[in-house]
Order: structure tokens, then C-alpha cells, then sequence
């Protein structure tokens, strides 16, 4: 019988009784690794608990920044360096009190310099922050809020000073003690005083400008436009009816001498006053012994003669009637002066009167000038001022004039008021219409100006940042005036000499208004802290 055919039996399949079977492979070693992991995880759960409650032993020799803030915005806290999403300064490093931490620095440090300080009034011979008065101090040192040097208190003699100013503020080399009344002399609601490090001035890259003297009335720069001279436009008319024969002027634009023929023109009464005048000539002539017919007769030929004057009749034409001249029906009308010809409302052939106008006739010798002023800018401008004209048609040319008159109303809609210039133009090289640029000049009178991106306005006021030793910052109430394209006129609020913002002034603006905030909002609960350690 073979192993195939071999009987089943039940005896060989049964399982084997419980606790009698081998243990599996490794079974010791995964039990010790089970182990190993539990008491790891216990562990770790310790220290995390302690680690929270601060009572792990190696928190109290940490000296490593836990936080970064912004500079300019302390209340951007973040667990890891970075930069500012507000203004986009590099974070600083911060210890668990808020305060910063200078590169090889400590916190451990900080606070064992902020134990020697304490809160009150300042006694003589103690140090004290110019910025944060209360803040003081038995050994010099950095303010703790600020990061200024602590300045020592001095005696002081006879009236008693009430506070701290912003002392040492000014050049290192005219270091003064300052007062506390120049210390906000004229303040900004919303704003204080602050300080920013000289690394944070550079990141934000601070430029500040001197007050002085200096004459806002330089060189205003206009534009406008060549006109005629209004009072050297003259229309023509005729003083009858008539036809026009001929014309001498017979193109818009032509150019006439005083005295030269524009047109000829028939009619018929001009003629019957000519014959009217020619009788009474005669008749005066014919002579007569009767003087009273002989006065009658001359106060007819003086009438007639007045009848052609103020029928226009040139004196040329009486001249020749008077001397013995036949009537004409046909009179030539002149140029009254010389000018060009700038409308031509007549053709040949045409019947004209009276009440229509022929030529309009305009003598170049002298242009006006018109140009824009805005209403800033109209204090600047008096009537013989002398101003230069370029043109873009004579590149490198200039032509010399004056204000000829300022006109009396104000656009209201451009807010412009318009200035006449008059310049002389013997060679006609000035034609109406053509673009001009004109510089006006100054009287040179010099004013306390600062340059115009240092003041700030917020509709209700202006003010500057006045900068005090290089990285203090002053916001101070200023009074404007005259402006001209770079700087404005200071009538009030700052002195000659000082130092004021120029650039980056909202940022300087916005950590004022932030320090102005927490200020405030530290002052409304003055006792929050009183019960402490009772």
C-alpha cells in the first residue's frame, strides 16, 4: 500500500492542547519594543506638560528668541523670521516679554537691566528715558520701551522743571538740554513723539531736509498763447451805401500800409453830396454886394463840406474838390494804419452799407501773450513783471516782455485765472495763435520755507516730523503758506535750521499713530495693575 492509499486518521489532525504549542519567532523582541515605545510616549507627554507650565529646569537658561515682530508694527507677532506683510520690514527677534533682542544679546539680559529700573520721578543723579519719563533707573542704560539711552537728571536751579523733554535730541555736536515746553510746543492730536533705531531708518530709508530761508518766488513757468493786441484792431465801415467797384485788399491775410487802397466804391450819395458842395462853392464864387446873401452862401458851402467829412470823405478828396474839382462818383477807402488783414467780408460787385463791416485790419507791431494761472500761484504775479517767452517754432530764441494785466475773475471751471502778457514784435515774427512758454521772474523776496513733501496734511491741518539727534521724531503742528513747485512757505511752527522729514513720512506717521494708540489705551486703566503682589 502506498503513501497515497494510506488511510486517514483522526489522531494525527488534532490541535494541540492550550499552553502546550512553542512560542512564535522574535516574540520577545517585539515585546520589549512595545515597551520601549509606551515609556517613550510617556515621556514625551511629561515633558510637553511641563514644558507648557514652565517647570522644566532648561527654560530658565534659554536664551534664544522665541517670537519675531515688525519694528513698525509690534502688534505682527510670528513664531518664525520672515518679513512684515504690512510695510515689509525684516522681523526681529523678541523675547517672551515683548522686548527686542540685539544681536549677541540676551533676554536674561534685559531683564536683569529692567530689575534696576522702576516707575516714578526721576531724583538728581538717577537716569531717566527723554521719551518715557517714567521710566527710571539708578545706573545708565537703554529704556526698555524705547531702546534710548537713559539720561542722567541733573540739579536743577531755581523754578522747579515739571517733566522731561525730549533732552539730546539735537546735533551730537550742539548737544543741548531742552525743555519740556519745546518738546511739543505746537502737538499733533493723534501723534507722539518717537524713536526709531538708525538699522530701522536705513530699511525704510529715511531722508530728512533743512528749514531755511530761501525766495518762493523763483521762476514760475507758464503756457499759453500769441493774441492780437485788442487795441490795435480796427473794423472798417462805410458811412453810405453803396457798390464796391475794385478791391485793393483782396485776400484774408494780406498785409497793408497806412494809407494804401482796400477797395473803390460807387455811390450815389456821396455823389449828390459832392455836387451839393461843388454849387455851393460856385455859388460863393459868383460874389455878390449883398452881404447878407454872401453869408448865406458861406454858411451852405461850411454845411456842405461838414456833410462829406462825416460821410468818411478822406481829406485828400476835399482837398481836390476845394480846388476846383468836379463831383466823382467813385471814392477810394484806405488803410488807416499799417497791419495785416484778418477778415474780408467784402467781393466786388457787392452793395454795402452802413451797418456792415468790410476789413478787419490788425497791426502786429506789439502781441499779448494770454496764459493760465492757478489761484496758488497768483500771489507771484504784479503787473510789470518781467517775463521771457520761447517759442517752439524759433528753437533757441527768446523774446523779452512783461505782465501787461491781470485779469479780474476766476474760471470756475479750471480755478485759472488768466494773465496778460505784452511783448513787441518789430520783425512780425509773432503770429496770433502760435504756443508759447513763459517764465516769469521772481522778486527774489526770501521767505522760511522747507521743501514741500515734508509737510502732511490731513485736511484738518498740516504738520512735520521735526528730527531730533539723528532718530527721534518730533510731529509738530506747522502754519503753510506760498507755495512754489518744491517748496512751501512756513509761517509758523518751525525755526530756521531744524531738520524735518522728507520722505517715508506715513511710515513715521503710522508708528506715531500706533504708539499714540497704545499710549491711550494704557492711560484709561492707570490702576489695572495696583493690586499686584498685595
Amino acid at each position: 500500500m502506498t503513501e497515497h492509499d494510506k488511510p486517514y486518521d483522526p489522531s494525527e489532525h488534532e490541535p494541540i492542547p492550550e499552553g502546550e504549542e512553542g512560542a512564535p519567532p522574535l516574540t520577545r523582541a517585539m515585546a520589549v519594543v512595545r515597551w520601549a515605545v509606551l515609556g517613550g510616549m510617556i515621556l514625551f507627554a511629561v515633558i510637553m506638560i511641563l514644558t507648557y507650565f514652565g517647570a522644566v529646569p532648561w527654560s530658565h537658561n534659554s536664551s534664544g528668541p522665541v517670537q519675531y515682530h515688525c519694528p513698525m508694527h509690534p502688534t505682527y507677532v510670528s513664531n518664525q523670521p520672515g518679513d512684515c506683510p504690512i510695510c515689509g520690514m525684516s522681523l526681529v527677534p523678541i523675547d517672551k516679554s515683548g522686548r527686542e533682542i540685539e544681536p549677541g544679546g540676551s533676554a536674561a539680559s534685559a531683564e536683569s537691566q529692567e530689575t534696576s529700573q522702576t516707575h516714578g520721578a526721576a531724583k538728581p543723579g538717577q537716569y531717566t528715558c527723554p521719551m518715557h519719563p517714567e521710566m527710571v533707573s539708578d545706573t545708565p542704560g537703554k529704556c526698555p520701551k524705547c531702546g534710548m539711552n537713559l539720561e542722567k537728571v541733573q540739579e536743577q536751579s531755581g523754578s522747579t522743571q515739571t517733566g522731561h523733554d525730549m533732552a539730546n535730541m539735537t546735533e551730537p555736536s550742539t548737544r543741548t538740554q531742552l525743555d519740556a515746553s519745546d518738546m511739543g510746543s505746537s502737538p499733533v492730536p493723534g501723534l507722539v513723539p518717537v524713536s526709531i533705531e538708525p538699522r530701522r531708518l536705513q530699511l525704510i530709508d529715511v531722508r530728512t531736509g533743512t528749514v531755511q530761508r530761501r525766495s518762493l518766488d523763483g521762476n514760475l513757468k507758464l503756457v499759453g498763447f500769441i493774441a492780437p493786441d485788442e487795441t490795435r484792431i480796427t473794423n472798417q465801415h462805410l458811412r453810405f451805401n453803396g457798390w464796391v467797384k475794385e478791391l485793393g485788399a483782396a485776400q484774408t491775410g494780406q498785409q497793408v500800409k497806412k494809407g494804401e487802397k482796400l477797395l473803390s466804391v460807387y455811390s450815389q450819395e456821396l455823389y449828390r453830396a459832392e455836387q451839393d458842395y461843388v454849387d455851393a462853392r460856385q455859388a460863393l464864387g459868383r460874389g455878390s454886394t449883398n452881404s447878407d446873401l454872401t453869408d448865406t452862401r458861406r454858411s451852405l458851402l461850411d454845411a456842405a463840406r461838414q456833410r462829406l467829412e462825416l460821410l468818411g470823405v478822406p481829406a485828400d478828396e476835399l482837398t481836390r474838390l476845394e480846388a476846383g474839382g468836379e463831383p466823382s462818383s467813385d471814392i477810394w477807402v484806405s488803410s488807416p494804419f499799417s497791419g495785416y488783414v484778418m477778415e474780408k467780408n467784402v467781393f466786388a460787385g457787392q452793395y454795402i452799407g452802413p451797418d456792415q463791416n468790410l476789413f478787419s485790419i490788425v497791426d502786429l507791431s506789439r502781441v499779448w501773450v494770454l496764459v493760465d494761472v492757478y489761484e496758488r500761484d497768483l500771489a507771484n504775479v504784479r503787473v510789470g513783471q518781467k517775463a521771457r517767452m520761447t517759442l517752439t517754432a524759433y528753437e533757441g530764441e527768446s523774446f523779452e516782455g512783461e505782465v501787461g494785466f491781470v485779469y479780474p475773475s476766476v474760471s470756475e471751471r479750471t480755478r485759472t485765472l488768466k494773465i496778460r502778457f505784452e511783448f513787441s514784435n518789430p520783425s512780425m515774427r509773432l503770429r496770433p495763435g502760435m504756443y508759447a512758454e513763459v517764465e516769469l521772474r521772481g522778486s527774489g523776496e526770501a521767505v522760511l520755507a522747507v521743501p514741500i513733501d515734508a509737510v502732511m496734511d490731513d485736511g484738518d491741518r498740516q504738520y512735520a516730523f521735526v528730527v531730533h539727534d539723528g532718530v527721534h521724531f518730533e510731529p509738530r503742528l506747522v502754519r503753510i503758506g506760498r507755495e512754489s513747485s518744491d517748496f512751501m512757505e512756513i509761517l509758523s511752527g518751525l525755526s530756521d535750521g531744524e531738520r524735518v522729514v522728507t520722505s517715508a513720512n506715513f511710515l513715521i506717521d503710522s508708528e506715531s499713530r500706533l504708539k499714540a494708540a497704545l499710549v491711550g489705551m494704557g492711560s484709561t486703566q492707570p490702576n489695572a495693575h495696583a493690586g499686584h503682589g498685595k
